[in-house]
């Protein structure tokens, strides 16, 4: 498709995805009791999550996250039908002390703009609260 776009997110989560890299294609919609979440559900909408384990802590992995659909909290819901929920994330992942909000960051944009169908990519610095948290992790 000539609109797709390159989304790639940092992910803090709990335990140590194996294999190293891959895959995860499952299919998303609602919940089928909670309505306002999303779940991996049969007759779902398909949906591909690439990731990368880029470093191992102990207890916890930081993971590249590669949307190739773009489906509503597909990683979240993703990883934690893995097993690997997402660090401070209340509805799909696990609370801890030292992080009020999710570890999921938006790192890098690509896209083509429209009119010349130049290819572009934007980078985004990981925020000071989830470096803190990566160096909380670190010493666990």
């Amino acid at each position: 498709k000539g609109h797709r776009m390159l989304k790639k997110y940092l992910v803090l989560v709990k335990g140590s995805p194996s294999p190293g890299q891959g895959a995860v294609a499952a299919p998303i919609g609602r919940h089928p009791k909670d309505r306002k979440r999303m779940a991996v559900v049969e007759g779902g909408r398909a949906s591909r999550t690439l990731y990368e384990v880029t470093r191992r802590f102990n207890g916890y992995s930081e993971v590249e996250a590669t949307l190739q659909t773009g489906r509503t909290h597909q990683i979240r819901v993703h990883f934690s039908h893995k097993g690997w929920p997402v660090v401070g994330d209340a509805i799909y992942g696990i609370r801890v002390p030292w992080l009020g909000r999710q570890f999921v960051h938006a790192r890098t944009l690509g896209l083509r703009l429209p009119g010349s169908g130049k290819y572009v990519e934007f980078q985004a610095e990981l925020p000071a609260d989830l470096r803190e948290a990566l160096e909380t992790v670190s010493l666990l």
